[in-house]
């Protein structure tokens, strides 16, 4: 057992892609930098709420979420611990509507995340289009009930 526990703030993230197989990646407004739509989970929230809360919030779409894909964790250059967990999501429907936390979004192949994306997102990606080539995604129907 160890004594260094990671006590960590959790986030959700969404490999949100529409019925082309392009992928929603979002620039955000304080660093520019490209990233999976999510965010923070807020106490008591389940992951699958604050994932559904936080796609809604930052682009106005309402998903389909199937499983994860991948979760990592790491400490911040400010000594923060951190913990994602990256869940495969279907559009459901309507276009891109961003919130103040983003300047920009776009619609992107897969591949094309490898240029704008960070490693754990970038594999997270991968995996989920590479689940969803061999059929193997299961979209989730009842994430989108009233909670």
């Amino acid at each position: 057992m160890t004594d260094d526990l990671l006590c960590a703030t959790v986030s959700v993230r969404g490999v949100i892609h529409n019925a082309d197989g392009h992928i929603l990646v979002v620039q955000r407004s304080t660093d520019q930098d490209w990233e999976l739509p999510g965010g923070r989970l807020s106490r008591g929230e389940s992951p699958r709420q604050g994932l559904r809360r936080e796609i809604h919030e930052e682009t106005g779409l309402d998903v389909e979420v199937a499983e994860i894909v991948k979760a990592n964790s790491w400490v911040n250059t400010a000594d923060e611990g951190r913990f994602a967990v990256h869940y495969d999501c279907g559009q459901t429907d309507g276009s891109v509507e961003l919130s103040d936390e983003h300047v920009d979004s776009k619609w992107v192949r897969p591949e094309k995340t490898e240029q704008l994306l960070c490693e754990p997102q970038i594999a997270a990606v991968h995996i989920a289009m590479t689940e969803s080539a061999a059929g193997s995604r299961a979209i989730d129907r009842s994430s989108l009930a009233s909670n």
